[in-house]
């Protein structure tokens, strides 16, 4: 029953490791960020100390939005076809670049005391991580050689 299920899949006659560098180094860049973003967002969970000191430059938030994306950016390497999951993958990295524009015109335009207080620092490169960063891999995921690849049909198995 698997093997029929696993048959169904593009590609399902290649390894998992095959497809994923037939994909392109910028899409691999991505999974390879968003997986280490994700471990970042789950700080809470296992050092306050860790989640105090990133708040600051990530915001509550954090790399959330990355961590979101990491199902979509693994299927448009392995399993789905490509164009539709590129474009469902940049919805992420717009919202949190939305998000950070709107966090930075409110800390910019309406300085508040943080009190000495980690959770309200705002630091002033926050907007570096917050739109920069999000707005820099939106560009990347929508690249000439990514449209390339997602327009380029899959061999079938």
């Amino acid at each position: 029953m698997p093997t029929q299920l696993c048959s169904s899949f593009p590609n399902a006659s290649t390894s998992v490791w095959k497809r994923f560098n037939q994909a392109p180094l910028i899409l691999r860049a991505y999974i390879v960020f968003t997986l280490f973003a994700a471990l970042l967002s789950l700080s809470p969970f296992y050092s306050k100390a860790l989640n105090e000191a990133l708040i600051p430059y990530l915001g509550w938030s954090g790399f959330t939005g990355y961590t979101f994306s990491i199902y979509f950016a693994i299927n448009a390497a392995l399993v789905r076809p490509p164009k539709v999951m590129i474009y469902i993958l940049l919805i992420f990295p717009v919202l949190s670049a939305i998000f950070g524009i709107h966090d930075t015109i409110n800390h910019v335009l309406k300085p508040s005391v943080d009190f000495n207080n980690p959770y309200l620092t705002y630091s002033e490169i926050r907007l570096l991580f917050t739109v920069i960063l999000p707005i820099a891999w939106s560009l990347l995921l929508i690249s000439s050689p990514m449209r390339k690849w997602a327009n380029k049909p899959r061999e079938s198995s």
